[in-house]
């Protein structure tokens, strides 16, 4: 191996620790922003959170299109930039909704960093290595998931939320020099197409849609109400205007085409019936060790950071095996170590503080879990594919996560009540078996049978 390659994966996965931190650092400051914002409820501050996911999912695959067209280390380097101004938005916002705006253009740059860094990567790994480098990237996600929430603990106790946004900018700014040293442009396919600004449009209108009738329905409108039925049969027009967009565009955000892979379809099934509780699940806890057990903002930081360290370690770890063992075999083992994780929690979580007896366990497991499983589908996944659809599959693999964990903040939202003591303990359980079917259901569809990799056909 070159070490230009190992420095290209280094700066490449930096970029997915950005992004990563970003996505969770917050969770332990909901209480503070809501606070600090007169009249804001834990819905308006909620959006901040589904905004970010929701514009990540959007602008993936549009960025990944940019990348292929005019370069990706120059659409990785734009996503710096607009990380950083993000950023400093982020940290001086007047009003809640400024600052879900503000969090909407940090995940267009996040959307930018994602796609371009993985595809600068991959091609300078020979094919035997590049499970172990889609593993090390991926584990940079969970390990920066790691260091948020104690470092957002120290933060906002010394300093306040404000400053956690504001630390993205100086890092977002030393990355893009290093960035503009290491990393070196890859020859760029002469454009044939215009790019698919449809598909864009309909993708976010139903993916944005489509949260707003959960997380809306389930706290203001109503279930059954007209204007939640109204949002969701928009939401489920504008998807079906993207699929068909998409099978009809001669170069569509999202290459719906590769789904003809059996290897694909069924990983990247899974991939979004796993991603409903990845990015939720860790603002649950959080959530339910502040308001039952009294837990202050340092003791929630440790308390979660066990998680994400087992996870970043197990990526790493069940990566390399998968190279020799069998990949599907060893996601089907994390899907069920997740269901176990959750279902621990569903029986035994209760209104005393028992951290070692009910938390711990169901974090170290969910942990585990998603390690052996949510990176190895992403490694599978190229594998039925050759080198120049690997920004496409990283693409859909990443776009379907992000609009997963959109639908599983807003199903979060939507079913826990602004109610105290034990009458609310009910509602952190139904949003936890929620959690669980989407758990169960990712672990069987695991079990379609896929064959080996036929990379001839789609």
């Amino acid at each position: 191996m070159s070490g230009r390659a190992w420095r290209a994966l280094t700066v490449a996965s930096l970029g997915t620790v950005l992004v990563g931190f970003n996505s969770t650092a917050t969770n332990l400051a909901l209480d503070a922003i809501q606070e600090s914002f007169v009249g804001a409820t834990a819905a308006d501050v909620g959006w901040g959170i589904a905004g970010f996911m929701i514009g990540t999912a959007a602008f993936l695959p549009l960025a990944g299109r940019l990348a292929d067209r005019i370069g990706r280390k120059l659409i990785f380097q734009t996503g710096l930039v607009l990380f950083a101004l993000s950023a400093v938005a982020s940290a001086i916002a007047p009003t809640v909704w400024t600052l879900n705006l503000a969090r909407v253009l940090q995940a267009i740059g996040g959307a930018a960093i994602l796609p371009a860094s993985l595809s600068l990567v991959l091609p300078l790994f020979p094919t035997s290595r590049r499970t172990t480098a889609v593993g090390l990237w991926s584990a940079a996600g969970p390990l920066a998931a790691g260091i948020a929430p104690g470092l957002s603990a120290l933060l906002l106790g010394a300093a306040g939320w404000r400053v956690l946004y504001f630390v993205s900018a100086p890092v977002a700014v030393l990355m893009f020099l290093v960035a503009w040293r290491v990393l070196r442009e890859l020859p760029t396919p002469e454009a044939s197409h215009r790019l698919d600004v449809t598909g864009a449009a309909a993708g976010t209108i139903g993916l944005a849609a489509l949260v707003t009738a959960i997380m809306q329905g389930g706290r203001v409108w109503g279930w059954t109400s007209p204007v939640t039925l109204a949002v969701a049969v928009v939401g489920l027009g504008a998807f079906a205007w993207f699929v068909n967009n998409s099978l009809r565009h001669p170069e569509p955000l999202l290459n719906l085409h590769l789904l003809r892979r059996r290897g694909v379809w069924v990983t990247q099934l899974s991939n979004f019936l796993v991603g409903v509780s990845s990015q939720a699940i860790w603002l649950i806890w959080p959530l339910f060790m502040f308001n039952f057990w009294d837990y202050s903002a340092n003791q929630v930081g440790l308390g979660v950071t066990v998680g994400p360290i087992v996870a970043g370690a197990s990526t790493v770890f069940f990566s390399r095996l998968g190279e020799r063992w069998s990949a599907i075999t060893l996601c089907r083992t994390g899907a069920a170590i997740q269901i176990l994780a959750i279902g621990w929690q569903v029986v035994r979580l209760g209104t005393e503080a028992d951290y070692l007896g009910e938390m711990a366990p169901t974090i170290a497991l969910f942990g585990l879990g998603w390690g052996m499983c949510v990176p190895l589908l992403n490694s599978v996944a190229l594998a039925w594919v050759d080198e120049s659809y690997f920004g496409e599959i990283s693409g859909l693999f990443n776009t379907l996560r992000y609009a997963a964990s959109a639908i599983g903040i807003a199903g979060l939202f939507a079913l826990l009540k602004d109610e105290s003591g034990e009458s609310a303990l009910v509602y952190y359980q139904h949003v936890l078996s929620f959690f669980l079917v989407f758990a169960i259901a990712a672990f069987v569809s695991l079990w379609i049978p896929i064959g080996r990799p036929d990379r001839s056909r789609g």
